[in-house]
């Protein structure tokens, strides 16, 4: 074991006799914006989903965490195992303390093999003589009572003919046994892409199958692709991932960075697009990965960061940063992946009633709720939340366009920088879901049609609703999340 201590690179085993319970005390200050039902870092920052898995038993979760503070420092992985997306046991995290990643644990993925869950990553390293970036690709292996046993590294440079891009393994084992990944790249000349690996046991030396190409997808301007992720539903190969460089648009691809997918057949290397859509169009939504393991093929469950890189948000102050969104049901309607809380979270809505609001209405729990609306009259325009500073969020729809506007809520520079409305085109809306929980809101169309998800910041929160024109909406509270053996 090696540890590191070079400024922001440095890992838990530095931590001092207290620091991280004083941090700790730091991050309890913030009593208007913590999430009760979201998976938030105890500490620090908290960014991608990484290895999600259900051994058989428990889901395990990793995220991407710098315990130290509110910025992208040296990056380990915080570890949960539950059974019902309720209740959260710590389990073995991964800490930086090998040279094979001297500069941070980057994000992967996971597969059940051998009666253990093995774990690609990404060995962040960088070399000493001019402190050029070495990507490894690595493999941490754990029990499924979630005890890290070993690990090691697979690769320990990026191929030729690419940069130091490469990054984020995602593997799967095929029909025939051979297990997979696939990783994100980005060429010589700067353009990105996705490559495929393949190994025929976890002792032997990954072989690179080539290019994963989409085809048709405009690839111009895209600089990386982050996060690649393969899997299948219903019958088609679904591909999601982050393409970094994507031209902005009005009514969609609006942040700086985007979630997508596509849909479609899968041969050889070679996909064969038969839909390509942003996952969503809300502020903050990057990052999303699937679990393996998961026995249905109609279905699978997703997470995603609920941030972006590059920005701030006005709790660093409080010494943490960012959070999971809800575990999410994903399924195919047609070549359109749908998208919706799992059951658990809908089981953990309670005392939901029915309001119809001419003008205002006060919801002493707005603040961990949950909003079912029934559109039946267009346009229409209502807002959440008041102070005394007049803060609050709108939300209206108009012409087929649903519109989120924060730019009546604190923001930060950075968080201004991309604009301070988000749109989403939706033609026939008929309903709609929404998941608040004190900084987060998560916003569902036609039972998963589309969904967008953005923090929020208002201090002192009154919790009202206030519309423009009568309204009829059922209301309930969302139970909390619990934590077991949840230590620092």
């Amino acid at each position: 074991m090696i540890i590191f201590n070079q400024g922001k690179y440095r890992s838990l085993h530095t931590a001092q006799p207290n620091e991280l319970t004083q941090l700790a005390e730091q991050v309890a200050q913030d009593i208007h914006h913590r999430p009760k039902y979201h998976l938030a870092p105890p500490t620090g920052l908290l960014n991608d989903p990484n290895g999600l898995i259900f051994d058989g038993d428990h889901y395990h979760i990793f995220y991407q965490w710098f315990p130290f503070g509110a910025f992208h420092g040296m990056k380990h992985w915080r570890h949960y195992r539950t059974k019902d997306f309720q209740h959260f046991e710590l389990a073995d995290c991964l800490i930086p303390d090998e040279l094979f990643e001297s500069h941070g644990c980057y994000s992967g993925g996971a597969i059940n093999y051998q009666d253990k869950i093995v774990v690609f990553y990404t060995g962040n390293t960088r070399r000493e003589s001019d402190n050029q970036r070495i990507p490894f690709q690595n493999i941490a292996i754990f029990d499924r009572n979630g005890t890290l046993l070993e690990k090691r590294p697979l690769l320990t440079a990026a191929p030729q003919g690419y940069t130091e891009h490469c990054r984020d393994p995602k593997p799967f084992v095929t029909e025939n046994g051979k297990i997979r990944f696939v990783l994100g790249a980005q060429r010589d000349n700067l353009s990105g892409t996705a490559l495929l690996y393949e190994m025929d046991s976890l002792q032997d030396t990954p072989r690179l199958l080539g290019e994963l190409t989409l085809s048709p997808f405009d690839n111009q301007q895209i600089f990386m692709w982050e996060c690649p992720d393969l899997t299948k539903l219903s019958g088609k190969d679904i591909f999601i991932w982050s393409p970094q460089g994507k031209k902005r648009e009005t009514n969609q691809f609006q942040n700086n960075y985007h979630a997508t997918y596509v849909v479609g057949q899968l041969q050889e290397r070679n996909f064969n697009i038969e839909n390509f859509a942003e996952l969503d169009q809300g502020f903050d939504f990057y990052a999303p990965q699937t679990f393996s393991g998961l026995n249905n093929t109609d279905e699978t469950i997703m997470y995603g960061w609920c941030g972006l890189p590059d920005l701030q948000y006005p709790t660093d102050r409080y010494q943490w940063h960012s959070m999971l969104t809800l575990p999410r049901k994903l399924w195919l309607e047609g070549t359109t992946i749908y998208q919706y809380p799992i059951e658990q979270v809908q089981k953990n809505i309670q005392q939901c009633q029915q309001y119809t609001i001419t003008d205002q209405l006060e919801y002493p729990n707005l603040t961990q709720s949950y909003l079912h609306l029934a559109v039946k009259q267009q346009p229409f325009c209502l807002r959440l939340f008041s102070n005394d500073k007049q803060q609050h969020l709108t939300l209206s729809y108009k012409n087929g366009i649903f519109c989120l506007d924060r730019s009546q809520t604190e923001q930060t520079e950075s968080m201004r920088q991309f604009g301070q409305q988000r749109y989403c085109k939706i033609e026939q809306l008929d309903e709609i879901d929404i998941f608040i929980d004190h900084s987060i809101i998560e916003i569902f169309f036609n039972h998963g049609e589309k969904a967008m998800t953005s923090r929020f910041f208002i201090e002192n929160k009154q919790n009202v609703i206030v519309v423009e024109q009568p309204m009829t909406v059922t209301i309930g509270s969302v139970l909390p999340i619990h934590f077991d053996k949840d230590t620092l």
